[in-house]
């Protein structure tokens, strides 16, 4: 039964327990006439490594800049980010201020395959096609076959847990 707030007795619960994960810190990019746009995620994951394309899936609030681009432009690259790239978590991630194309300033990146932006120092980077998007709550689910993988130099990945980076 969801509270006064309206919101699930089981949320809060939930969140704790979700906390207590550890997951890969990424920073989605997508550019295109929908405009640039980016933001950090730990909720990504494969979905196939075995169809004729690989695929994998990337979850982001609905009303967030980033997903209304990845649904207007079709493309998307996730960026999987080395130790030591937790500024630029943060950056993406709107706890510098930046908000839409400004989270880009003095960031170094190129332009993948789809034209998505390819930041500088990832450990690996997946430039993605949209093939799926499914509205679930708040979030929305993004499936991407993957166009290109870039696979940088070997580094530890940067982590989440706990409500904090390792790394």
């Amino acid at each position: 039964m969801p509270t006064d707030t309206g919101e699930s007795p089981l949320r809060q619960p939930f969140l704790d327990a979700m906390s207590q994960l550890t997951n890969s810190v990424c920073v989605v990019t997508t550019d295109g006439g929908g405009g640039r746009a980016g933001t950090t995620v730990t909720a990504m994951s494969p979905v196939s490594a075995d169809s004729e394309t690989p695929s994998l899936l990337v979850c982001l609030h609905a009303d967030s800049l980033t997903a209304k681009a990845i649904a207007q432009n079709a493309v998307f690259a996730v960026n999987v980010l080395a130790e030591g790239q937790s500024g630029l978590a943060d950056g993406f991630a709107g706890r510098h201020g930046a908000t839409g194309p400004d989270k880009y300033d003095s960031v170094t990146h190129s332009s993948g395959a789809t034209g998505s932006a390819h930041l500088d120092g990832a450990v690996a980077i997946f430039d993605c096609r949209l093939k799926l998007q499914q509205a679930w709550g708040t979030h929305i689910i993004f499936i991407g076959e993957v166009a290109d993988v870039v696979l940088n130099a070997p580094s530890q990945v940067l982590t989440y847990t706990k409500r904090r980076y390792l790394g």
